[in-house]
């Protein structure tokens, strides 16, 4: 037995074939469940993955799939971030679950469970598991262990309607048989006069959406929903709308879909949107409208009933009105086909082996990038630390971290932080940077000059190096070399956007320092480097803004960039300049 794992949309194209096998093979697959449904799914959404169980050796057929998702949250408090994985299709699929070849559900069920207890996470939540109870029930058991919990979870709503309940009508191969032996008298009768009298009048007719009118009937269908359930669902009705749009155009692409719409004269009373599943002969109803002040013929039996007619003609096997044990759903001769909900959870409320998922890693320095940039840098801290704890080779993270010393005015542990980092990147260029800004702070402006030189000599096209430099130069009255430095920048020839903006204070600078003589230096990659988006020598050239003209020594004092010790350096010869500065530090 051998576990793959399928993480790109490339991949899961290529077991396309292999997967619809597999799928006729499992008598309890559902729709959901589907090569088709999954992949246009998941083609919209990050961080999923697909266990593939082979039976045999490598470049044999796999005979079960598992669809998975990861979503990571932060404790608002301490800021640790918790990774819970659960099935593909949560929050749109009705039906989700394990897929596999019958003969090979036990070493599904045990490989998949074994799999996932290697990996971390805080929960697991099997919503919608369809299937036997059997199958639910063991994959729950080869979970569980000591310190891991397991519960069953409720999806009754405040109407008193369970979630965990899908009525499914059997179809028999007629619909005369249909009428006589799955309904009552009183709704058998109803059904074929409402149907007599829509088909008998010509003020009525009913519309079947092609790709010419998809558009205007979904905006029919989802006016006549809104106007029903929009006050129940209140903000998030926007969102439903478009989840429930996204499926039905995604079906609609796919030639699965068969939406119904029941029109007198132009006016639309009712539009109903089902999902066909050819290889399962399965008809899903999705969701449905009517115009709540139309009272008969009632636009929902009538399209219902007529969809139904539709599928037995075609050969369909069962009507599937999904989650939801509405009453009117009985009326149709539904029965019930249970789902299973439950939820597994670490002992400690936090992630197994103490450590970020590894499919989290990225997204949650994007989130520790977004918080620093929010100014929430104690939960931007907890959650670089984490990265860092996961990841120990993340440069960005450890970058984030050093950041937050100098921040924090702890600029000596900042710039062993960053010397650590340089031993460790092959990509130094944006780590001198940021070490030359710290050394620039902690007022080492020999030694900042000399690592911005470092940085100039792997991209020396970068504007901020330059600027840095002769900054550093200023700063320690080195004002033959900061010329240099400001002209050579004036030179450069770089598509980078912030460019011209170093060039145009370079040239301010240069002015106020009284140059007379401006050298011909040689071209300097004119393909140019990117620079470094947080690094301070930018952060300056933003806020040249104020004017004044004052010594460099002068300047550093109004900055506010001062050692602990006070000491400052006293350039040899002062010169007029203007100067916007580092950003703050506080000590």
């Amino acid at each position: 037995m051998r576990i793959d794992v399928i993480e790109s949309n490339a991949d899961l194209e290529k077991v396309r074939q292999n997967w619809d096998c597999v799928y006729l093979s499992d008598p309890h697959a559902q729709y959901f469940l589907s090569w088709e449904w999954l992949s246009s799914y998941l083609n919209r959404r990050d961080r999923w993955f697909i266990l593939a169980l082979r039976g045999k050796p490598v470049g044999s057929p796999y005979v079960a799939f598992l669809p998975l998702r990861l979503t990571t949250t932060q404790d608002p408090q301490t800021g640790i971030c918790t990774d819970d994985i659960i099935m593909a299709g949560n929050h749109a699929a009705d039906y989700t679950g394990i897929l596999c070849d019958p003969s090979y559900e036990t070493h599904a069920i045990n490989g998949f469970a074994l799999f996932l207890r290697d990996q971390s996470w805080t929960h697991i939540r099997l919503d919608n598991f369809s299937g036997p109870v059997g199958r639910h029930d063991a994959f729950v058991q080869a979970l569980k262990g000591p310190d891991i919990g397991h519960k069953w979870t409720s999806r009754i709503d405040h109407r008193n309607i369970d979630h965990a309940v899908c009525p499914v009508v059997e179809l028999p191969e007629s619909w005369e048989t249909y009428l006589d032996t799955r309904l009552s008298s009183q709704t058998r009768q109803k059904l074929r006069r409402f149907l007599r009298q829509i088909e008998s009048d010509d003020a009525y007719r009913i519309t079947v959406a092609t790709a010419e009118t998809i558009e205007r009937d979904l905006d029919v269908l989802f006016k006549l929903w809104q106007s029903k359930w929009g006050g129940e669902k209140g903000d998030r009705v926007g969102a439903i709308i478009a989840c429930a749009r996204e499926i039905l155009m995604d079906a609609c692409g796919n030639g699965d879909l068969f939406l119904l719409t029941l029109w007198h004269g132009e006016r639309p009373l009712g539009a109903i949107a089902n999902m066909l599943d050819r290889r399962k002969k399965s008809v899903l109803f999705s969701i449905a409208g009517r115009d709540e002040e139309w009272k008969t013929p009632s636009p929902g039996l009538v399209l219902h009933a007529y969809a139904i007619r539709n599928a037995i003609s075609e050969g369909y096997r069962s009507y599937d009105f999904l989650r939801g044990n509405e009453d009117y759903k009985y009326a149709f001769g539904a029965e019930d086909r249970p789902l299973h909900c439950s939820t597994l959870r670490t002992s400690t409320g936090r992630n197994r082996f103490e450590t970020l998922n590894v499919r989290s890693v990225h997204h949650v320095h994007k989130l520790a990038t977004r918080l620093y940039a929010e100014g929430k840098k104690g939960l931007a801290e907890a959650a670089f630390q984490q990265v860092v704890a996961t990841s120990p080779a993340h440069v960005d993270a450890r970058i984030g971290l050093a950041q937050l010393l100098v921040d924090r005015g702890r600029l000596g542990e900042a710039e062993a932080a960053y010397q650590s980092i340089l031993t460790e990147t092959g990509d130094a260029g944006p780590v001198l940077l940021r070490l030359g800004d710290t050394q620039i702070a902690l007022k080492k402006f020999d030694v900042a000059a000399a690592t911005y030189d470092r940085a100039i000599a792997m991209q020396p096209n970068s504007s901020a190096a330059h600027f840095g430099k002769g900054v550093a130069f200023v700063a320690s009255g080195r004002n033959t070399e900061a010329i240099e430095a400001f002209e050579a920048l004036e030179q450069l020839m770089s598509d980078d956007p912030v460019h011209a903006s170093f060039q145009r204070k370079a040239k301010d600078v240069l002015a106020r320092l009284g140059s007379a003589r401006r050298p011909e230096l040689p071209a300097i990659h004119p393909s140019g480097f990117p620079l470094v988006p947080h690094s301070l020598s930018q952060r300056l050239t933003r806020e040249l803004g104020r004017k004044s003209v004052i010594s460099a020594s002068a300047a550093l004092k109004a900055l506010d960039i001062s050692h602990p010790t006070k000491a400052h350096v006293e350039p040899r010869d002062r010169v007029p300049i203007t100067w916007s500065g580092l950003p703050r530090t506080k000590h």
